[in-house]
């Protein structure tokens, strides 16, 4: 399920961690003894595991190409960024999204190099780091910790390793997000997309999360909300607007002779409109506009909002996008075929 505190992220969705151990039988007990709903990609040689981290592992930014800079600038100290908002939720259409690596959980006696070297190499600042010591490294486990060469470290003769491993995972994947997004976070908050920053609509998100338990999430500029899916692929829109994007509506509605029903909804704010077929604003070419309109609800935060829960996701195409669910089988059968032929 999506994160459960803190300010709401402009995309989130299940993500891969590396387990890097050089006995094998570990590296077979340790997914049985987690959430089968975690996807782990398994190493027995910390070399071979850099490599593929280096090489398509994690991308500096999830879904990344966002940001565009302008050849023209204003002055020889300044420089124009534009974010395009709308290739966010794009993320979703891309099949191999959960492959992202967001966290490694590596062993720190193996004979190739150890755990915190290991951790040294890698190169992504994006990704968190657990240790797995043994009694005799916590000093070293300690100095790694405190120098921000790793983000946990976790015994393996714990008792409660295994939920501490998962505890940990869970939360360094949330970070994993938070520092991805932090930029295009803090930009989406001085426009259109302040909800996300604002105390009282988490309120409201989280229980729509609650409800509907959806894995992922991403933003929507045109209409502005957040698309969400289960792990089954199953969609819902939550669209949100504020008074000033419902009196743009109007005032384009009332410019282009919308009927009395349509005027009323957009002017009380007891309707959202999703006009996604004429270009996001109402049109005379509509033949039942009114089945474009949805029972909305308002919230007081630091301004007020108008949201409504949308099971009518036709325009989003979501019945092309993989879901995480058949996307672990996947990743299940090349497992099984890597088994077989390893004992052939």
């Amino acid at each position: 399920m999506l994160p459960g505190a803190g300010p709401i992220q402009p995309f989130y969705f299940p993500t891969t961690t590396v387990l890097v151990d050089d006995h094998e039988e570990y590296l077979d007990v340790v997914p049985l003894m987690l959430d089968p709903m975690l996807h782990l990609r398994a190493f027995s040689s910390p070399r071979a595991a850099l490599s593929a981290l280096g090489s398509a592992g994690s991308r500096p930014v999830p879904g990344g190409g966002w940001l565009y800079r302008w050849k023209d600038r204003p002055s020889q100290t300044q420089e124009l960024v534009a974010l395009d908002v709308d290739s966010i939720h794009r993320i979703v259409y891309d099949p191999e999204r959960f492959s992202e690596v967001s966290v490694v959980v590596v062993d720190y006696f193996m004979p190739e190099m150890d755990g915190v070297n290991f951790c040294k190499r890698l190169n992504n600042p994006l990704i968190g780091k657990i240790l797995l010591t043994g009694r005799a490294e916590d000093s070293v486990a300690i100095e790694a910790f405190n120098s921000g060469v790793i983000d946990r470290f976790i015994r393996k003769s714990d008792p409660l390793a295994m939920n501490k491993l998962e505890a940990a995972i869970r939360e360094l994947q949330q970070r994993y997000f938070e520092r991805a997004a932090a930029f295009v976070a803090e930009t989406l908050a001085m426009g259109r997309f302040g909800f996300l920053r604002d105390p009282a609509f988490r309120s409201v998100f989280d229980s729509v999360v609650a409800t509907f338990q959806p894995i992922e999430s991403y933003v929507v500029c045109n209409p502005t909300g957040v698309v969400m899916l289960d792990a089954w692929g199953i969609g819902r829109f939550l669209l949100v607007q504020t008074d000033e994007d419902l009196r743009e509506q109007y005032e384009v509605a009332e410019d282009r002779g919308a009927p009395d029903s349509v005027l009323y909804a957009l002017r009380s704010g007891k309707a959202l409109p999703w006009f996604w077929s004429s270009g996001g604003f109402y049109s005379p070419q509509l033949s039942n506009p009114d089945a474009n309109l949805f029972p909305a609800t308002a919230v007081q935060g630091s301004r007020w909002y108008y949201f409504s829960l949308i099971d009518h996701v036709e325009p989003l195409q979501l019945e092309h996008v993989k879901s995480y669910r058949t996307w672990l089988r996947e990743q299940d059968g090349q497992l099984d075929a890597s088994a077989l032929r390893r004992n052939l």
